[in-house]
């Protein structure tokens, strides 16, 4: 209490936390070195330019999934063993995250179809073969589903 300069310290809360009021935020410190907080402020923003994110597992995983798709449509034991995982495990990690190898795959696959149809003047049935679609009345049904339309409209719409 004497350290904060206030009366109101409650224990055992939800989450620890410590509020200041706006006045307090911006009021300087006593005993502040403007020297060294330039020169923190100037570490402060290097390492900020020049950090680079940290990619999550599931970030890992799309990375993998998205390489594994360049020869063809790629499997789960493909890229559960890429993740050094069993098959197994990869679900369950998945469905940890809140998604399953289905919709991993089906949002790849979307996600593909959608650049090829603004990008490029494939045929549906090229576009079909390359994103492992078995024919492009699947590849149709799909973009139904997805989109409510047909691709001509998707096309039509040009680059994202």
């Amino acid at each position: 209490m004497e350290l904060f300069g206030t009366r109101r310290v409650e224990f055992e809360t939800g989450e620890p936390s410590i509020t200041f009021a706006q006045a307090d935020i911006e009021a300087p410190l006593p005993r502040a070195d403007p020297a060294l907080a330039a020169i923190l402020d100037d570490h402060a923003r290097l390492s900020v330019a020049a950090a680079r994110p940290v990619l999550g597992w599931l970030d890992r995983f799309h990375s993998v999934l998205e390489s594994a798709v360049t020869g063809g449509p790629p499997g789960l034991d493909q890229v559960a063993a890429r993740l050094a995982m069993s098959p197994r495990t990869l679900q369950r990690r998945l469905r940890d995250e809140g998604t399953s190898w289905r919709e991993e795959l089906e949002s790849l696959r979307r996600r593909r179809v959608d650049r090829l149809l603004r990008e490029t003047t494939l045929s549906v049935d090229s576009i079909a073969a390359r994103v492992g679609f078995t024919d492009s009345r699947a590849l149709r049904r799909a973009i139904h589903r997805w989109y409510g339309h047909g691709p001509a409209a998707i096309r039509a719409s040009g680059p994202s």
